[in-house]
């Protein structure tokens, strides 16, 4: 996996942590995703409270700094946490396809 800085790290984790949340049906498959995505990322028990109080505006700020081959990666993080349930919420779609516009991530839809 691409490596990334602290400061990403925490913004990709709140994103993914939005996405779990943004259809308002949180599945026990998306979570255990996110769990993955966490240890990968090692993300120690403080980060991953701090996570939470993170301002979603300023995270994706910080991805839209992030090169192309990072963005590429997150774009695959976000596929898979919404694609864990194996439904496609359209409030998930959109934000996915709007994250991806706003950081200028491209190559990867969920088709």
């Amino acid at each position: 996996m691409k490596e990334f800085n602290n400061e990403e790290k925490l913004a990709i984790a709140k994103i993914l942590l939005d996405l779990v949340y943004i259809d308002g049906k949180v599945d026990r498959r998306e979570i255990s995703y996110f769990e993955k995505v966490k240890e990968v990322l090692e993300l120690s028990p403080e980060e991953q409270f701090k996570v939470t109080g993170l301002n979603t505006l300023h995270c994706l700020g910080t991805l839209k700094t992030m090169d192309s081959e990072q963005k590429h990666a997150f774009a695959e993080m976000m596929r898979n946490v919404i694609l864990a349930d194996e439904y496609i919420d359209p409030n998930e779609a959109q934000a996915f396809y709007d994250v991806c516009i706003f950081i200028d991530a491209t190559g990867v839809g969920l088709s």
